[in-house]
C-alpha cells in the first residue's frame, strides 16, 4: 500500500519521502514504483518525460524518520495493522514533522482516535484509508477522528481530488469504517460455512467469481495474507463485538504456517503462480443473498450512528470493491419482513448476534 500511494502522489506531482525500516525495503518499494510506472508510460497514460522528472526531482527516500518527514506538509503512514506500532510510529512522527503537517494513517481499522491521542497534534490527525492497487482503485475513505478539525478534513479531501481520487467522508471513528465494516459480517458468515463443513473454499470462490467478482473472497485473502485478516479479526473481537472470534479454519491455516501468496500456501496453493479456481465447483449450498443480507444491516448500523449517509456507503462500496450497485440501493427493493427473516434466520443458525436486524431494516426505514 505505501508504494501505491506514494506512486499516485508523484503521478500528481508531489514531492515524495519514502521511508522504511530497511533499505532493502525502500529498494523493493521503487522498484515496484519504477515497474508500474515504466507500465504507464507504454500505455500513454504517464508522459516519458514525467517519468524522468520523477526519478530525478520528485521521489526521494530514507530509512531516517527524521529525514523523512521533516519537511512534510502531509504523512501517510503505511504500516502493520499493530496498534502499539503505530502508536509509537505516530509518536515520532509527530515529533519530527513540522507543526503545520497533517499526519494520516492509511489503516483499514483502527482507531483514528486512539492512534492521535500518541501525537500532540490529535486536530490535526485523520484517516486516508486508499484502496488496493491504489494506482486503480478510486475510493479513499478520509476519516474524523473525536479531535480532527474541520479545516484537516477539508485539506485531506482536496488532496484526494488531486491525486483524482474520489474521497468518501466517514464523520465517526467507527471500526472497519466504511468499506470494511460492511463486508466485516460476511467474513464471519463465511468462516461459519467453513467449520460447519457447509462448503469449501474453492466452492465458495467459485460461487462469486460466477456472478463476475475478479477475484475469490478466500483467494483474496491469501493474497492479502491470512495473519493480516487475523489481526483484523482480532482487532474487530476486541472492538466491535466476540462474534468476530477468528474462525477455527483460518486458526488452523496459520498454525500450519500457510498464510496465502506470500508463503506459498493458504487456502490455495500459490507455488506456481495464482491458483485456478474451478468455476463448476460452485456450491449450490450456500446462497448469496445471504451475504448481501448481512452487509444490508452492516449499512444501517452505520447510518444509524451517523456515520455516513446511504448514499456515501453506495459510493463507498461502489469505487472501493468494484460492484456496480451499492447495497442501500439493493435494499430498496427488498421486502423488511423478508429482510429480517433472513438475518434472524441466521442468527440462529450460526449463534452470531451480529447478524440481528436492525431497527432500521425491522421497521423498514432504509427503503
Amino acid at each position: 500500500m505505501g508504494h501505491g500511494i506514494a506512486e499516485v502522489a508523484l503521478i500528481s506531482g508531489y514531492k515524495v519521502f519514502l521511508r522504511d525500516i530497511r533499505q532493502e525495503f525502500i529498494d523493493k518499494g521503487v522498484k515496484r514504483i519504477n515497474e508500474s510506472l515504466k507500465k504507464l508510460v507504454e500505455k500513454g497514460k504517464v508522459a516519458s518525460e514525467q517519468y524522468n522528472r520523477i526519478q530525478k526531482e520528485y521521489l526521494f527516500t530514507s530509512v531516517d524518520i527524521k529525514k523523512a518527514v521533516g519537511k512534510a506538509d502531509l504523512v501517510i503512514e503505511a504500516i502493520p495493522e499493530i496498534v502499539e506500532l503505530k502508536m509509537e510510529t505516530f509518536q515520532d512522527i509527530d515529533r519530527y514533522a513540522p507543526s503545520h503537517a497533517i499526519l494520516a494513517s492509511n489503516t483499514s481499522s483502527i482507531s483514528i482516535t486512539q492512534i492521535g491521542r500518541a501525537t500532540k497534534r490529535p486536530e490535526k490527525v485523520l484517516g486516508l484509508h486508499f484502496f488496493n492497487p491504489v494506482v486503480l482503485m478510486k475510493l479513499v475513505e478520509v476519516i474524523r477522528s473525536q479531535h480532527t478539525s474541520e479545516e484537516t478534513m477539508k485539506v485531506a479531501c482536496d488532496f484526494c481530488l488531486r491525486l483524482d481520487k474520489i474521497p468518501v467522508r466517514v464523520e465517526k471513528d467507527e471500526p472497519g469504517f466504511i468499506v470494511n465494516r460492511i463486508n466485516a459480517p460476511t467474513h464471519v458468515l463465511r468462516g461459519c460455512i467453513l467449520d460447519e463443513g457447509i462448503a469449501e473454499p474453492e466452492e465458495v470462490d467459485a460461487l462469486m467469481k460466477r456472478q463476475g467478482m475478479p477475484m475469490g473472497p478466500f483467494e483474496l485473502l491469501d493474497y492479502v495474507g491470512l495473519d493480516v485478516h487475523r489481526d483484523v479479526l482480532l482487532y474487530y473481537e476486541g472492538n466491535l463485538h466476540k462474534d468476530y472470534k477468528p474462525y477455527r479454519a483460518l486458526e488452523q491455516k496459520i498454525a500450519c504456517g500457510d498464510l496465502g501468496k506470500k508463503t506459498g500456501k493458504g487456502f490455495y496453493d500459490w507455488s506456481k503462480g495464482r491458483p485456478v479456481i474451478d468455476l463448476s465447483r460452485a456450491t449450490n449450498k450456500v446462497d448469496l443473498m445471504d451475504f448481501m443480507a448481512v452487509q444490508i444491516n452492516e449499512a444501517t448500523k452505520l447510518i444509524e450512528m451517523a456515520v455516513c449517509s446511504a448514499e456515501d456507503i453506495d459510493k463507498a462500496i461502489v469505487n472501493g470493491t468494484g460492484n456496480k450497485i451499492g447495497p442501500m440501493t439493493i435494499a430498496k427493493e427488498l421486502d423488511p419482513d423478508q429482510l429480517s427473516e433472513r438475518l434472524m434466520n441466521l442468527e440462529i443458525r450460526f449463534k452470531k448476534k451480529i447478524f440481528h436486524p436492525t431497527k432500521m431494516i425491522v421497521e423498514g426505514k432504509y427503503r
